[in-house]
C-alpha cells in the first residue's frame, strides 16, 4: 500500500516552538510546535531538545539519527509488502532546525502515544498496551531475520493509527527508533550485540512472527545483558567494548557495568 514507509516534514522546513512540554525522556524534551509554510502549514509538529544536563551527547547522537531512521525505513518498506493491510509501519525522519540558537528535531506529531519496547530489552505487557506490542516484537525479530542476523531495529515508540473509515490506511508510526547491531555502527542509542541478545531474551513468538511464510531465524545465545526498563538507554561510543558478548560486563538501569564471574554461564539468568 505505502511506496514508502517515512514519516517526513514534506516540505515544511520551518516552524515555531511553542512553551509547552508533551513529553520527556531521560535525555530530552519535546516541545509542542506548529508548521510555517509548506504543505504541513500550520499543523502540528513536535521540538525535541537535549536536555542541558546532556547537551554533550547531541553531537553523537545526530551524527547518526537520521541514518538510524533511514534503515529502519528500509526495513519497514521490506514489511509493507508482504503484511497483512492495517499492519503496515510508517517511521518518521524528521530534520534538524536551528531556533533561537538551539538545536531542534523538529518531526510530525504523533498523538496517543505509547512504548512498545525499549532498546535494552523490555517488552511492553500487551495488557497495558494491547496487540500492537505483538506486532513489533515480530517487527524487530523480522529486521534480525532480514539483516542475516547483523541487526535489530527496537526501541519502537509511537501509535497504532486506525482508520476508522474504511480501515485500509490503518497503521503504525513510529519515531525515535534504535538499531542494535554486531559492530555497533548506529550511534548512542544502540547496544550492541548486547542490545541484540537481551531483545530475544524477553522475546516469545507470536502469531506475526514468520507470518511471511519464512522461519525467522534467532540466535544461538540470549542473555539479559541490561536491567530492562522502558527508558531509552544511551552509552556513548567509547563504552564500544563494553557491549562486544565477549565481554563479562552487565549493566545495572543506570548502565553501570556490573563484571561477572568468568564460571557464570552466559545463557542464564543470574541477576
Amino acid at each position: 500500500m505505502y511506496s514508502s514507509a517515512a514519516r517526513t516534514n514534506l516540505t515544511s522546513d520551518r516552524a515555531n516552538v511553542h512553551r509547552q512540554i508533551i513529553g520527556e525522556g531521560q535525555f530530552r524534551l519535546a516541545y509542542a510546535g506548529t508548521y510555517i509554510g509548506g504543505n504541513r502549514n500550520q499543523q502540528e509538529c513536535v521540538c525535541k531538545i537535549f536536555k542541558d544536563h546532556y547537551s554533550a551527547l547531541e553531537t553523537e547522537f545526530y551524527a547518526t539519527d537520521f541514518q538510524v531512521a533511514a534503515k529502519a525505513i528500509q526495513f519497514a518498506e521490506d514489511w509493507n509488502r508482504w503484511c497483512d493491510n492495517g499492519k503496515e509501519i510508517l517511521i518518521t525522519h524528521g530534520s534538524l532546525h536551528n531556533m533561537g540558537g538551539k538545536k531542534y528535531l523538529v518531526e510530525p506529531l504523533i498523538r496517543y502515544f505509547r512504548k512498545y519496547t525499549s532498546n535494552n530489552g523490555w517488552i511492553a505487557d500487551e495488557d497495558d498496551v494491547g496487540w500492537g506490542v505483538l506486532a513489533m516484537e515480530a517487527f524487530s525479530h523480522f529486521t534480525y531475520h532480514r539483516s542475516g542476523g547483523q541487526m535489530i531495529v527496537c526501541d519502537l515508540q509511537g501509535r497504532y493509527r486506525f482508520d476508522r473509515f474504511t480501515g485500509k490506511k490503518s497503521r503504525f508510526e513510529l519515531t525515535d527508533v534504535a538499531i542494535c547491531s554486531r559492530k555497533r555502527s548506529y550511534g548512542i542509542t544502540e547496544l550492541g550485540e548486547k542490545g541484540i541478545e537481551s531483545f530475544f531474551y524477553h522475546h516469545s513468538c507470536n502469531q506475526f512472527c514468520h507470518s511471511n511464510g519464512e522461519r525467522w531465524s534467532r540466535p544461538r545465545t540470549t542473555n539479559r545483558w541490561f536491567e530492562a526498563n522502558s527508558g531509552t538507554s544511551m552509552l556513548r561510543l567509547t563504552a564500544t567494548n563494553l557491549l562486544d558478548t565477549r565481554n563479562r560486563a552487565r549493566f545495572t538501569a543506570t548502565l553501570q557495568p556490573i563484571y561477572m564471574n568468568d564460571d557464570d554461564d552466559s545463557s542464564e539468568d543470574s541477576w
